[in-house]
Order: C-alpha cells, then sequence, then structure tokens
C-alpha cells in the first residue's frame, strides 16, 4: 500500500477485520497454541490488534508505506517494510502460525506470483491462510457497466490504485493455483456503517446494515463486496 491509507478500521461485526479475526480465533483454538503468531502480509495501520489482544496473539506485520508501519509498531509486536513486488527475507525465528493478506493482492500487477512466492517463504503445508479480495462483480459495478460507467474512486471495489479485479470463481481459481485448499468463503457486506454513523451497531439503522450482511452472505457473487477465503497452504 503506497502514500495515505484509504482504509479505513471497520470495528462492526460484518467487517472484513471482525471476520478474519473471528476466523484467526478459530484456528488459535484449534492449534491450542499460545501466543498464536500472526504474519500480517499488507498490514497498513495494524487494524486485527483490537480483535487480537495480547498476550494469545503475537502480530508481525509487512507493510510498504514508511508512515504506516510507524503506526502499526505501536500495535503490533513486529513491522517490517518490504516492497511485495521485490524478493525479501523476514527475520523470523519459525513460520507463523498463519498467514493473512487483507486487500492487498489486488494492488499488485502479478499477485499470483506474489502470492506463490509469499507462501513457499513463509507457510509450511497445513498454515492456515485467510485473503480478503473485492469483488468487482458487485451488484453496483455491473449497473455502472449497463450504463456505461466503470468510475474509479479513492477507496472500495473501485480503488484507484487497484491494478487486478477478481470475481468469485476468479478468486477461487487464485488461491487454487497457489496450492491453498479452501475452506470457506464469507463475504463483507456493503460497509454501511462507513456511509452513515445510524448503520453502526446499536444505532437506528443497523437492521438494515444486518439485513443487508444476510442478503450478501446468500448472493456472494452479486452482492458480496469482498471475498473472505479461508483456508490452508497444501503446497
Amino acid at each position: 500500500m503506497k502514500g495515505d491509507s484509504p482504509y479505513l478500521f471497520k470495528q462492526d461485526r460484518y467487517s472484513s477485520h471482525a471476520q478474519i479475526s473471528k476466523l484467526l480465533r478459530r484456528w488459535a483454538t484449534i492449534a491450542s497454541i499460545q501466543p498464536y503468531t500472526v504474519l500480517d502480509i499488507g498490514c497498513a495501520a495494524g487494524f486485527l490488534r483490537p480483535f487480537l489482544p495480547e498476550p494469545y496473539f503475537r502480530l508481525v506485520g509487512v507493510e510498504y508505506d514508511p508512515e504506516l508501519v510507524a503506526q502499526a509498531s505501536q500495535h503490533y509486536d513486529a513491522v517490517y517494510q518490504a516492497d511485495l513486488n521485490t524478493e525479501f527475507d523476514l527475520p523470523l525465528n519459525q513460520p507463523p502460525n498463519a498467514i493473512v493478506l487483507a486487500d492487498v493482492l489486488e494492488h499488485l500487477p502479478y499477485p499470483d506470483g506474489v502470492l506463490n512466492r509469499l507462501l513457499q517463504q513463509y507457510a509450511k503445508p497445513g498454515t492456515p491462510i485467510i485473503i480478503s479480495l473485492p469483488n468487482v462483480a458487485h451488484l453496483y459495478v455491473r449497473l455502472g457497466l449497463l450504463l456505461g460507467r466503470f468510475d474509479y474512486a479513492d477507496r472500495g471495489i473501485l480503488d484507484r490504485t487497484h491494478l487486478r479485479f477478481f470475481t468469485l470463481r476468479t478468486a477461487r481459481q487464485l488461491c487454487l493455483d497457489c496450492g491453498i485448499r479452501i475452506q470457506s468463503i464469507s463475504v463483507t457486506p456493503v460497509p454501511l456503517p462507513l456511509v452513515h454513523p445510524l448503520f453502526g451497531e446499536g444505532k437506528l439503522l443497523f437492521s438494515v446494515h444486518a439485513f443487508n450482511a444476510l442478503l450478501s452472505s446468500s448472493f456472494k457473487g452479486l452482492l458480496g463486496y469482498q471475498f473472505i477465503l479461508n483456508g490452508v497452504y497444501e503446497s
């Protein structure tokens, strides 16, 4: 991620941060390891820490932007500055217990090559891998195309820094091609609480947000805002 991060901390129960953290807590429970070490690649300002507290989780981040590295360093156990498009070696004493790539692969010109390299370098067979990707086939993008519109924005599915775009099928195929056996695919709804605070937890319009989340999970390819792919590395 380059420059000022367009990403915001999303704390509602349907957000990618909350869902990814829930999956990590489940993996940590299965593994019965404490602290459970998570390698968060493209960690931005360290948004997972509020959901994954010490001493139960050890968070190691990788980030390109030096300002975000400084911010994440206030929350994570270790943060390393690196360009994902180039090879690098992290001074890890042992492989992480899980690897997260949230909102990062779509920013790379060759996400499959980078993902393959990172997994071969830092994962071992059976390592949980959690990836989030935006859904370019979301209803509002489809409607825009019908109207001849494909307008980039400062954030969201058509973030102007996105270089690659994914549908449910191509997101799944990316994981399979890189040796990840997918165990579950969930989605996030459109982040309505970021549109207006009245959609937030306990607020007047939260039920609308909750219903939107239910619809999104029922029609992943059409209404899912982001895909969250949860699996294990097989090599």
